[in-house]
């Protein structure tokens, strides 16, 4: 309902200009165009003009000259009782908008996979810093690939990707690289510890079904490798290829993070290889006129050394 009421308002008020009233109120406060003026930065002339629509708008001259003052008119002392309170409200929320006790709400698209590598970990690094704000994690699909129309329109505040955006109003930047190994179950009729070039010829695989520039490269990478796959399954999930390769005698490629923390659960192993997979990277990217807010440059500082530090450790790990 309150909605309904405010579109109605703006359709009937659609052409007042509401910068009228902030110097309505400096010169009521005030009693002077002068000092109003000095107090907007403002010509007199502009101060005067400004006043001269208000009093067509309201068909009343509002101020009145008495010597070297000005006086409101009842008019004027009416729209000023009307409008002071609910205005100074206003101009306290702009004011206060992002200020330090303001939370400040980002919205970060993501990955499931990447949001679960970063995220909670992420979250305990800003929350021991103490910086007002609440991370919103939204859903990215693999299969679209749109993250730059995401940051493009506004719909998130940091799309975290695997490839950077090239857009002059974007700023991107390397914040981590996954590396990549082979699973497979563990009691794999096959395979015991080492998958080389010739073994996986003989073996089924799952084929990561992703659009990212980044996951493509790394699998025309691995593809080099082996050129003749024989895919079974395939999914936009890595952790759907791993639960899959716990069950078949499929092979999947996974994130060397997620193999360590989550393969012995799902009753799968690491295997070594006779090859080496380039690493994913990961880029943070994020709007450059995002920088104009306090909160936001102290959130995407305190994320983009959370990301340094763990490409540190990926490195010497």
């Amino acid at each position: 309902m309150t909605n309904e009421k405010n579109l109605s308002n703006l359709e009937r008020f659609h052409s007042f200009d509401f910068n009228l009233l902030l110097i309505f109120e400096a010169v009521f406060i005030h009693c002077s165009v002068k000092k109003a003026a000095e107090t907007l930065n403002l010509s007199g002339s502009a101060i005067s003009q400004s006043l001269n629509k208000l009093r067509l708008h309201f068909s009343d001259p509002l101020f009145v000259r008495t010597g070297q003052k000005i006086e409101p008119t009842t008019v004027a002392i009416k729209l000023h009782s009307q409008i002071s309170v609910n205005f100074g409200n206003l101009l306290d929320s702009i004011i206060n908008f992002s200020a330090n006790t303001t939370t400040h709400k980002v919205m970060i698209y993501a990955s499931p996979y990447l949001a679960l590598r970063m995220l909670p970990d992420l979250c305990a690094d800003i929350q021991k810093s103490g910086i007002p704000c609440e991370l919103v994690h939204l859903s990215a699909d693999s299969l679209l690939n749109n993250g730059e129309d995401i940051l493009a329109y506004r719909k998130a505040d940091v799309v975290l990707d695997t490839h950077p955006y090239y857009s002059s109003s974007v700023i991107s930047r390397l914040c981590m690289q996954e590396n990549v190994v082979p699973v497979c179950r563990k009691d794999h009729p096959n395979i015991e510890t080492l998958l080389s070039r010739e073994s996986i010829k003989n073996e089924s695989a799952t084929f990561l079904n992703v659009n990212t520039v980044g996951l493509k490269r790394v699998q025309r990478d691995i593809d080099e490798h082996f050129q003749s796959r024989n895919f079974t399954f395939s999914s936009s999930s890595v952790f759907v290829n791993s639960a899959v390769s716990a069950k078949t005698d499929s092979v999947s490629f996974v994130p060397k993070w997620f193999a360590e923390n989550f393969a012995d659960a799902m009753g799968l192993k690491i295997l070594q290889s006779d090859f080496n997979v380039a690493p994913v990277d990961f880029y943070i990217n994020y709007n450059k006129s995002s920088m104009g807010n306090e909160n936001f440059v102290k959130i995407i500082t305190k994320i983009e050394e959370h990301f340094t530090l763990k490409m540190r450790e990926e490195n010497t790990h």
